[in-house]
């Protein structure tokens, strides 16, 4: 097989470059104004594509060997990199979601003026992740949408004398069901 660099060229065009993106986090109605992600997009600082997993059942057959059949899909929790603005905007409302979904003095939930012993599918919301081109619009088939997300984990902001050239940042974990990408569903019902 000859290779030939103008069809590689054509092929990459200009290449998906991972410091061009966009995420987005819409809070849940119930939250607003208390977790309000409007800032979100400006100061989310570094994030991924999410993965998935798809399980793989190993059937013994005779002689050892192995059939391999499809088993359950998997969604990993995926992990965005906020910088932290000098009011605490996102940190704070972060926190107050979080809160909400269990509060941190007793093992209650509270959405608006009703109080849950066991949780709520108020608390869920969605976020969105989009590749974008060299001109700052979003790739068709590089959007993807995360379904029934929270913020499982909101990480410490280390603090220290000896830093005096850097901005605070912190990284929440976000537990979600499913994704999809422009409307393909991936592991659950389509949306």
């Amino acid at each position: 097989m000859s290779f030939s660099i103008t069809t590689f060229k054509s092929t990459l065009n200009e290449g998906s470059r991972p410091n061009l993106y966009k995420v987005s986090v819409t809070a849940p109605n119930t939250q607003v104004p208390q977790a309000n992600m409007t800032n979100f997009n400006f100061l989310c600082r570094s994030a991924s594509l999410p993965s998935s997993t798809a399980g793989v059942i190993d059937i013994p057959m005779i002689a050892g060997r192995r059939l391999k059949r499809i088993g359950d899909r998997t969604f990993a929790e995926w992990t965005t990199t906020v910088l932290n603005d000098e009011n605490f905007y996102i940190r704070s409302s972060l926190e107050k979601w979080q809160n909400d979904i269990v509060k941190v003095n007793y093992n209650l939930t509270t959405i608006g003026n009703r109080t849950f012993t066991g949780g709520s599918d108020d608390y869920y919301s969605t976020v969105t992740v989009s590749q974008l081109d060299s001109s700052g619009n979003e790739v068709s088939n590089g959007k993807y949408t995360l379904y029934n997300c929270w913020p499982s984990d909101i990480a410490a902001i280390d603090l220290s004398y000896d830093t005096t050239d850097t901005l605070e940042e912190f990284t929440v974990t976000w537990t979600y069901d499913y994704y999809t990408v422009d409307g393909i569903t991936v592991g659950g019902v389509t949306a």
